[in-house]
């Protein structure tokens, strides 16, 4: 995870930098989620979550972290789609951002160039954000005990690291796509 670089020490359903959101199913077993935000209207993913689930094995917590992951992707891949914009649009919740790893940095470069329509943001979504699951999913034997989150193989865990953040502002994007449609303005980099 990257909450140290993001700075985050944990995070609540209940809280949002912006305001109180209320969920729209509240039975569910993943701490991500889609909901509509109340000052815009539109519709919106969670935040990641920085702290570890719950669990009562390290496996266990970070199997959960994985299938948050997998969740996470899939409802931005969805809402991305359902967004359904032709014209090619820079994704402007990169431009500045740096990840711990060389080659996703490569990737991160050309996405600052890049413009994509809300379908082709949603098919990167969903390929960033499987590569982020299965890269978590494939080093459980690495696994820390103590930080189930994280693996002893320090290479491999800042692959992990700047895919989680890829992702994360990849989602931002959508979120802003999002809102953009809903109020018909055009919104500040999340």
């Amino acid at each position: 995870m990257a909450a140290e670089t993001k700075g985050r020490e944990s995070w609540t359903e209940e809280e949002s930098t912006r305001t109180t959101i209320r969920q729209s199913n509240p039975l569910k077993l993943s701490r991500v989620f889609r909901f509509v935000d109340p000052q815009t209207g539109a519709s919106q993913i969670s935040d990641f979550p920085d702290s570890n689930p719950t669990g009562d094995t390290p496996l266990e917590i970070r199997m959960k972290h994985f299938t948050e992951i997998e969740n996470f992707t899939f409802l931005a891949y969805t809402l991305a789609h359902e967004l359904g914009g032709t014209t090619p649009r820079p994704i402007r919740t990169v431009t500045d951002l740096q990840v711990p790893d060389d080659e996703f940095q490569n990737f991160v470069n050309e996405a600052k160039t890049a413009s994509l329509t809300d379908e082709e943001l949603a098919d990167t979504v969903l390929d960033v954000g499987i590569n982020w699951e299965h890269f978590v999913a494939s080093n459980d034997n690495l696994l820390i005990p103590e930080h189930p989150l994280k693996i002893t193989d320090v290479l491999m865990q800042e692959k992990i690291d700047a895919l989680d953040m890829i992702t994360e502002a990849f989602v931002r994007e959508v979120n802003l796509r999002s809102i953009e449609k809903k109020t018909g303005r055009k919104t500040d980099k999340a």
